[in-house]
C-alpha cells in the first residue's frame, strides 16, 4: 500500500475536537445512513452526531465523511485510500496463500494506521487487542480494535477496512474514541456502527 493510509487525513484537528468534548451522555438510538455513490459504500451511525467539514484529500487517501458525537468524544472517518494493484476475485480465490495475504495487509494496516494515530496521540503505548477477518463478498475484508495509552488516559481507536475486488483502493471507516467513562452502550454502538459498512456491487 502506498505511504501512510492515515497520512495528511487531518488528524491535529480531530485531536482538538477531541480534547474539547465533555465528558458524558448518551447517545440517541436512532441513525442515520451515509451511502457513498461513487465508492459504492454505506453505514449507519448515530442520528445526533454532527458531521464536521473533511479535510482535503492527501497521499493517504480521501476522507468521505467524518463525524463526531455530540455528547462523547467519540469520532468517525470514512476514508478511501489508494493501493498499488487490485485484486479480482477470482484471483484472490485462486491464490493458495490468500490467509497469508490478509495476514499481511493487517500487519501493514496495523503499522500505517494505527501505529501513525499512536504517534499523534503522543501515546506511551499502543495494544492490538483484536484483528478479524471479514466476512465480504464483494472484497478482501478485515477488523482491527486497538487501545493506545495516552496523556489524557486510554484511547480505543477501532476500524473495518474493506479492498473492494477490482478496484484499486481500500475503505476504512475508523472510530476513535476515549475509553474512559465509556459505558456498555456506548461500545455497543461504535461496534454496531463498524459492523454496518457494506459494498454495493457495480
Amino acid at each position: 500500500m502506498r505511504q501512510g493510509l492515515a497520512r495528511s487525513l487531518g488528524w491535529a484537528v480531530l485531536l482538538a475536537t477531541l480534547a474539547a468534548w465533555p465528558a458524558l451522555a448518551r447517545a440517541d438510538a436512532a441513525t442515520t445512513e451515509y451511502a457513498d455513490s461513487q465508492y459504492r459504500f454505506m453505514f449507519r451511525f448515530p442520528a445526533d452526531w454532527q458531521r464536521e467539514k473533511v479535510p482535503t484529500p492527501g497521499e493517504g487517501g480521501e476522507v468521505r465523511l467524518a463525524a463526531k458525537s455530540a455528547t462523547r468524544p467519540i469520532f468517525v472517518l470514512a476514508i478511501v485510500s489508494p493501493i498499488e494493484t487490485a485484486i479480482t476475485r477470482e484471483e484472490f480465490e485462486r491464490r493458495p496463500d490468500r490467509d497469508t495475504l490478509v495476514e499481511e495487509l493487517i500487519r501493514r494496516t496495523l503499522d500505517q494506521v494505527y501505529g501513525k494515530m499512536s504517534r499523534d496521540l503522543s501515546a506511551s503505548r499502543l495494544v492490538v487487542d483484536e484483528t478479524k477477518r471479514r466476512a465480504s463478498d464483494p472484497g478482501v475484508g478485515f477488523s482491527i480494535h486497538t487501545t493506545h495509552t495516552t496523556p489524557e488516559g486510554a484511547t480505543t481507536v477501532a476500524g473495518t477496512h474493506v479492498i473492494p475486488f477490482g478496484e484499486p483502493y481500500v475503505i476504512t471507516l475508523l472510530v476513535v474514541a476515549r475509553a474512559a467513562g465509556a459505558t456498555a452502550t456506548e461500545v455497543e454502538t461504535w461496534r454496531r456502527l463498524l459492523d454496518s459498512l457494506q459494498l454495493n456491487a457495480p
